[in-house]
Order: C-alpha cells, then structure tokens, then sequence
C-alpha cells in the first residue's frame, strides 16, 4: 500500500472520529465551532482541536477544596463521551467521588499532582481494556509471552487505585506462577488522591509562604509513614529474590524504587552475576522527578540481569490507551491507531522537518480512546527521525531524549489552553 494512500485513510479515519465525537463531547463541540472546522480534510485541520494536557487540570480548585461534587461532575461531563449523571449524595472527598463515578462506569484517572494540581481523565471499560490488551501484545512482540512460568513482583506500593490494581492483577493473571514469591499484604487506602490533594496544596502553600507547621508536620508524618511501608515492601522482595535467585523473574517497576530495590540487595550483600534467571522488566516513562546517578538503568540491568530483549520499555500517558514501544536501538515507534504530531513550542502548528527530522511539542491522537476525545498536546519535547530507524522498522521514530517543557527554562505555556479552559469553565458555570 502506497504512503498517499496511508496518508489518505488516516485522514478519513481521523474525520469519521471528529464528526462522532463532536456530537458527544461539548468542549469538542465549542472548540471546532468556534475554529470554523467542519470536517478534517488534513492533518493540520486536527491541530486546533487537540487538548492541551492542562484541559484536564482545568477544574476551579474550590470545587475539590470545598466539595462540590455536582459542578466537578459538570466539568468532567464537558470532556466526556458519556454523560456524568451521577448521583454524589453523600461523597465527602475525592477519593469518594472517584469511587461513586466508577460505580456507575466512569473510570476516572488522576494524575499524580506533582505539579500542584490533579488531572481528572474519564475513561470508560473499554478503554481500560484496550490498554490493558495493548500492554499484553507489546509484551508478546517483545517475545515475553504470557506463561504462568514466572516470579512476578509488582515492586511499587499499593495504592488502592483500580486502574492500578487492574494492570497488577493483569501481569499476576498472565505471568504468575502457583508458588510466585508472595506480595505482602498492606493496609486497604481509601485516602491515595486525597493524599496527593492535601501534599499539592501543602507544597504549594510552603512555596507561598503561607504554610501552616501543623499542616506540614502532619503531611510529612504521613509521608514518612508510607515511606516505611515501602521499604519494608523493598526489603519483603530482597529477601525473596536472593532465595530465588537462579529462576525467572518479572519485575513490573517504575525506575525509582526499582533502584532503591537494587540497593537493598547490594545491601545484602549481592553483586552483579548473582542472579541467573532470564528476568524482565516492564516500565514506562522517566523518573518522575527522583534524581538517580546517570548510570542508573545500566546498574539496574546489570543487578537484576535484565537483558533488552526482556525490558518492555515504552513512552505513553494517561491521555492514551496506547503506548509507543522502545525498539533494541532505543528508540519508540507509534502503533498503529496512534496519530503522532510534532507541533511548534506554543502547539499552534506542525513543526518544520529538517534533515528528515523534527523537534517539537509532541501530540498525539489515539483512535481508540472511549471515554473522551482522542487528541492531546503534550508537556513534552520530542524529536523524531521521519526516515526510519536503524532498527529496520519504516516510518516515524522517537528519539529517547524526551524532556518535559516545564523542565526546562522555557515554560510549559499552549497557546489555547486559555482558550480551551474558558470554554470548560462556560460549562462549570451553567
């Protein structure tokens, strides 16, 4: 099949999702109205109609702060697919209302706040279960194929999230074996947004100087409450691990504890050779924020033996169902039903190739998304070859140094997100 004619199915394929959900998500509606767009007849068309990733952050903060569940579901209902008429009688705090809306089908995912502020997602099951799929057949392609032959361990704390839990129980389904090295139990937290809510507003406050030190004592012994828990989880893996040493193991980590996992281990007194099973790793994105020695990922591999053949390392968000895979040469390559974009710094237009590459703002539109509409702009800097990748796969490839704009001198600022909040705002008020 000829590029023109790729090209010309993708464009037909993005216009026929435009028209069904400009019908279902009313921002959508408001935006594309107000941009004179119709119909997508270019790529280019679809690029004022992308959501910044602040969209979902643009709630008034009282609302959470002062609980008024019935106007944060208006908002959410503005980016929804699916209608947020949901019965909040009783809610009291976030982690109630998340939990209210996903007894009536809206699975709503939340960032983490690090940047002061939660994101709000809606999801639906089929979304979940399109990236819980994806996941499995990534892990296939790689060659690690589902075979309950496996130790898993999923090295990160419990947090009582059901998207968490979900992908959890996903690998323990597809991997685990009967005698798995136990996961230690640990108390049931009803309380993870509402937690990240209060350590937001706290940071925000001590960087104003308006903290209150009761609030901060007491935000910091929470922290370092659950920070034991953690390493006593770490240290519960060590000493399995080292009685298990020479049989395979699938460590499902973010790179952060998976680290401090190595450390305890070294601890112990295990070096590099220690253990011989054919072990793999799963992980997505960077370092969140946690500062690690340059060498981090060659130590982790060396500890661990985890060789690239078995590490599923891939670039995604939470705006996504599904994830650009990391290939031998180190580079993510976009699936199909994924439309990637590399837009100016401000996210107005598409960034200009040179030498068959280009930099920019990475966005994305994710045909399978359910719950929302598909297309984000991103936070981040990408660059991207457009000839191939020395891997031998055609087509578009990412370059790992991926940074985030906020993380940089420059700032994280889109042109419409101003725009865009406006209109959700228009929604919240009504």
């Amino acid at each position: 099949m000829s590029t023109t004619t790729n090209q010309r199915e993708t464009i037909e394929a993005l216009d026929e999702r435009f028209q069904e959900r400009r019908r279902q998500v009313p921002v959508l509606a408001k935006r594309a109205d107000a941009e004179g767009i119709s119909a997508i007849r270019a790529k280019e068309d679809l690029v004022p109609l992308l959501f910044p990733h602040t969209t979902y952050k643009s709630y008034p903060e009282t609302l959470v702060s002062k609980g008024r569940w019935a106007q944060l579901n208006r908002w959410l209902d503005s980016l929804s697919t699916h209608r947020v008429d949901v019965d909040v009688t009783g809610v009291e705090t976030v982690d109630d209302w998340i939990e209210r809306l996903e007894s009536a089908g809206h699975l709503v995912t939340s960032s983490s706040g690090t940047s002061g502020k939660a994101s709000f997602l809606n999801k639906t099951r089929r979304d979940r279960e399109t990236s819980l799929r994806n996941m499995l057949d990534g892990l296939s392609e790689l060659g690690v194929v589902p075979a309950r032959t496996w130790h898993v361990i999923p090295v990160g704390p419990d947090t009582g999230v059901s998207a968490h839990q979900a992908t959890r129980d996903l690998i323990l389904d597809a991997y685990a074996r009967p005698d798995s090295i136990p996961i230690p139990t640990a108390e049931v937290r009803k309380d993870h947004y509402s937690y990240l809510s209060r350590v937001a507003v706290i940071r925000k406050a001590m960087a104003d100087g308006t903290a209150n030190p009761d609030d901060v004592a007491a935000i910091e012994a929470d922290g370092a409450k659950r920070q034991r828990q953690t390493e006593e989880r770490l240290r519960h893996f060590a000493g399995h691990i080292l009685k298990h040493r020479h049989e395979r193991i699938f460590f499902n980590s973010m790179f952060a504890p998976l680290f401090r996992l190595c450390e305890i281990l070294e601890e112990s007194g295990a070096t590099a050779g220690d253990l011989t099973g054919e072990n793999a790793l799963m992980t997505g994105g960077g370092l969140k924020g946690n500062t690690l020695p340059p060498d981090y990922q060659e130590r982790i591999f060396r500890m661990l033996n985890i060789s690239p053949s078995r590490f599923y390392h891939y670039y995604s968000m939470q705006e996504l169902n599904l994830r650009a895979p990391k290939c031998a040469e180190g580079r993510y390559h976009v699936p199909t039903g994924l439309t990637l974009f590399v837009l100016d710094k401000d996210g107005e237009t598409l960034a200009s190739a040179s030498d068959g590459e280009v930099e920019g703002r990475a966005a994305f539109f994710d045909a399978t998304v359910d719950g929302r509409w598909g297309g984000t702009i991103t936070g981040d800097r990408i660059r991207v070859d457009l000839r191939g990748c020395p891997c031998g796969r055609g087509g578009e490839s990412i370059h790992p140094d991926i940074v985030r704009y906020s993380d940089l001198r420059d700032d994280d600022k889109i042109a419409c997100a101003g725009t865009i909040d406006a209109y959700v705002r228009g929604f919240v008020a009504e």
